[in-house]
């Protein structure tokens, strides 16, 4: 019954958990706000990604998307304008978070099942 009880808890909390939202700008926001990944660049040439870390450690992660440097990212805008990120994103200073943005949602890699 415990573990029944846990995996409805466990999936009401995420059905219910605020997705990241996305927006185009020119240039890199002053404030960047919680749960908004910000595409920095012209609409048909972006050349960076920028949002808070979703651990709470509130740093900036800076995600490259121009193609000739490295790492490089990519996302996607799906038809009901949510956000994927790839590859994942790993921090390897600071907090260390290592997770996903699918579908506008966090998926933390310790989680991640093929």
């Amino acid at each position: 019954m415990k573990k029944w009880f846990l995996k409805i808890i466990d999936k009401l909390t995420k059905w219910f958990e605020k997705k990241h939202t996305f927006l185009y700008v020119e240039d890199i926001p002053e404030n960047v706000k919680d749960k908004v990944v910000y595409i920095v660049g012209e609409r048909k040439h972006p050349w960076l990604i920028i949002f808070k870390c979703p651990c709470g450690c509130n740093n900036l992660i800076q995600l490259n998307l121009l193609k000739e440097a490295s790492p490089c990212w990519k996302f996607q805008i799906s038809n009901k304008e949510k956000i994927t990120i790839y590859p994942s994103i790993w921090r390897i200073t600071g907090c260390k978070s290592h997770f996903f943005i699918r579908k506008s949602k966090i998926e933390w890699a310790w989680d991640y099942k093929v």
